[in-house]
């Protein structure tokens, strides 16, 4: 089974970080692990470009999709060297069914999968829709395995540089054109007595850029649709209000869960939203927000249940949803902000030598 598969991968993983480490010290030279390792090291370390550790799947054949991107010079996209504005914009367009379901990759996700609060009244009502289309695309996903958590994504990643996306004006200052947002999941099991904030973890650090309309949007916040104003009040406020920055929510929706062998103690949890609070930490960039959400922090059960999920995640696919929650009937309906859909992720297949 999956399951019993997974506990033996998780000793090779440990067994590739110690050689890492290893090697490293053994080297001295640009191992980022090395504890003495002065700052010239750190800054000559050779950086990899985002969404090199697990593929985007491809488009299915012959399909508008594939047409689009061999038109921009790539027939798969960003993986496949083509890092351009209209790669990106086609691969955000397109409806799940023309993508290929490729085990262990990803893809955008479809935004109307995700039940998001609509007003008016929502404290009475409790209502929900569909999300309208997210306020990002999805650059890239990547997925790493190691002793500590990756702190900055830029110290083993490339940020983008797209032009006509990364380089321009959003019109305020406070609200960059990308947002990183970098997940830690425990690498050990979770113990109900202590949260082990700093040991082994996979980082799932995810690029998405401002959409086309989104940016258009941001030209006049006063006509701007609810979602964006919020976004952008977001961005202006939750570096400095933990309050504020506790709005952020993510959500995961694992598909066909009633035919999954997954634990149904987990099926009740499928879709909902978490709030990040003190879990949440806002980091601002040159040209982008960085936000990390460390799951070590959250309560037992929450880290029991994501880490239990861990041997069957071969098993299905899985959506990951992000977005800022909105408490008033001015702020609504929500949104999403940007999304992931991943297919079949493989633990043992997490990059250790990066």
């Amino acid at each position: 089974s999956s399951k019993q598969t997974n506990n033996g991968n998780k000793g090779d993983l440990k067994a590739k970080v110690a050689k890492k480490k290893k090697r490293a010290m053994e080297e001295n030279t640009e191992g980022i692990n090395v504890p003495a390792m002065d700052t010239e090291k750190l800054l000559h370390h050779v950086k990899i470009m985002p969404g090199s550790t697990i593929p985007r799947s491809n488009p299915v054949e012959n399909s508008e999709l594939e047409i689009k991107l061999q038109n921009c010079g790539g027939g798969g996209g960003v993986n496949n060297n083509n890092n351009s504005a209209e790669a990106l914009r086609a691969y955000a367009a397109a409806p799940t069914e023309s993508i290929q379901v490729q085990p262990h990759s990803y893809v955008q996700a479809d935004a109307s999968l995700f039940n998001l609060r609509i007003g008016p009244n929502y404290k009475r009502n409790k209502q929900k829709a569909p999300s309208a289309r997210a306020l990002y695309d999805l650059y890239s996903m990547d997925f790493l395995y190691d002793s500590a958590p990756l702190k900055n994504v830029s110290d083993k990643f490339k940020i983008p540089s797209i032009p006509g996306i990364t380089d321009v004006s959003t019109g305020h200052a406070h609200i960059p054109p990308m947002l990183v947002i970098n997940t830690w999941l425990p690498g050990e099991e979770p113990s109900v007595f202590a949260k082990n904030t700093d040991g082994d973890t996979y980082s799932i650090p995810m690029v998405f850029v401002l959409s086309k309309d989104t940016l258009e949007q941001l030209k006049d916040i006063d006509t701007a649709s609810p979602g964006v104003k919020l976004l952008s009040e977001w961005c202006r406020r939750a570096e400095s209000e933990p309050d504020f920055r506790g709005r952020f929510k993510c959500m995961g929706r694992i598909e066909d869960i009633e035919s999954s062998s997954i634990p149904k103690f987990i099926h009740g949890y499928n879709g909902k939203p978490a709030l990040v609070t003190k879990s949440g930490t806002f980091t601002r960039h040159e040209n982008y927000i960085e936000f990390t959400i460390n799951v070590n922090y959250w309560a037992f059960l929450a880290r029991k249940g994501l880490h239990s999920l861990m041997p069957y995640f071969q098993d299905f696919i899985f959506n990951i949803g992000f977005t800022i929650e909105a408490k008033h009937d001015e702020e609504m309906p929500e949104v999403l902000l940007g999304g992931c859909r991943v297919m079949n992720l493989d633990p043992e297949k997490a990059a250790v030598d990066v």
